[in-house]
């Protein structure tokens, strides 16, 4: 063998040898930057399953089952049989593809999370009408049950008696105070507001106890009318 040859070889056994050690270090960085991404989703995996079941606790639901199925496990390959993934760059693009899935999911999951939060914030009945139309609703339908109640009363009795006064009065103060109570819980949010701090804001809770005052006036005038003139 000439010497050329020789440094012909040589110089090629070198290359491949900087090849070889490139193509190794690229590969120990993709598998770092890798574990990493894993690493990430693992923690926000955590993460967002404390906060939903912390969620789920403060607005009373039962927490989800995030469990995945044993058909979701199969699709990916992982059951009990399966020893090892199956190896090639097939595979490695495979786990690049999921793990930024993982991640656009962890992205949707706190956006969905966010806006769960925004809707328990609103109040309970109707979150996007106007207060007085809630209020309106409840009164109202406080009203039309005691004015039934009260008619039901004046047909049972055959004009309503000595005591038709009372009905007159009574039924639709009480009725005022039911609703005055179901106003309140209409009105208030399932979650409260929090600060910068990240304390809650006690709500303010609008009851309108003047629109109820104003209905049982109108429910009293209507219901004398029908006893005692009509």
């Amino acid at each position: 063998m000439s010497l050329s040859a020789y440094e012909d070889l040589v110089h090629e056994l070198t290359r491949l040898d900087a090849d070889s050690a490139a193509s190794t270090a690229r590969a120990a960085k993709r598998l770092e930057r890798r574990r990493s991404a894993l690493r990430e989703v693992e923690s926000g995996l955590v993460e967002r399953s404390a906060k939903l079941a912390e969620l789920s606790s403060r607005l009373r639901h039962t927490a989800p089952d995030l469990t995945p199925a044993a058909d979701d496990l199969a699709a990916y390959g992982i059951d009990g049989d399966a020893e090892e993934a199956p190896a090639g760059g097939g595979a490695e693009d495979d786990v690049d593809r999921e793990l930024a899935r993982a991640q656009r999911s962890l992205r949707e999951a706190d956006a969905a999370l966010a806006k769960t939060v925004r809707v328990a914030q609103r109040p309970t009945l109707l979150p996007k009408a106007h207060h007085v139309v809630r209020e309106l609703l409840v009164y109202g339908a406080c009203m039309v049950a005691c004015l039934a109640g009260q008619l039901l009363y004046l047909a049972a009795t055959d004009g309503g008696g000595e005591a038709a006064w009372w009905v007159t009065f009574l039924p639709p103060t009480m009725a005022v105070l039911v609703g005055y109570l179901l106003v309140g819980a209409a009105n208030r949010p399932r979650l409260p507001m929090l600060d910068r701090h990240g304390k809650p804001i006690r709500p303010v809770v609008p009851h309108n106890p003047r629109l109820g005052v104003t209905l049982a006036v109108c429910t009293m005038a209507l219901f004398a009318y029908v006893a005692f003139f009509a």
